[in-house]
């Protein structure tokens, strides 16, 4: 058997929300009650929704050519990784939500210094 990794070679961003860390996390918790990920990456705490290849030719071609769709991107300023969120106030008070460190993942920590840097 042979197994093959293909590296991302382009992300397309189509929504971005920057807001505080508190409302990054609420965002996975309200819209993916708790099934979705907070990832960190060079001081940005960021989570998004992927397009699925599902959604049309154009899309499966893109993915297939090492191209990435994010749909919708939340995200914030934290300087320091933080292995947990938790939640503080408000309708999710208590509510501890993991956070990924993806320094290691090439589209991920590609983003985080690219928003950074002033897109």
């Amino acid at each position: 058997m042979e197994i093959k990794h293909t590296e991302t070679k382009q992300l397309d961003v189509h929504h971005m929300y920057k807001v505080k860390p508190d409302e990054v996390a609420i965002e996975c918790i309200s819209k993916y009650q708790g099934h979705k990920e907070l990832f960190w990456s060079k001081g940005v705490l960021f989570t998004f929704e992927q397009v699925a290849p599902i959604l049309g030719d154009e899309i499966i071609k893109d993915f297939i050519n090492g191209s990435e769709h994010w749909y919708e991107v939340y995200y914030a300023e934290m300087p320091e990784y933080r292995e947990y969120m938790e939640l503080e106030e408000g309708e999710f008070k208590g509510a501890r939500v993991r956070v990924v460190n993806a320094e290691g993942f090439s589209p991920h920590r590609e983003f985080s210094v690219w928003i950074t840097s002033g897109k």
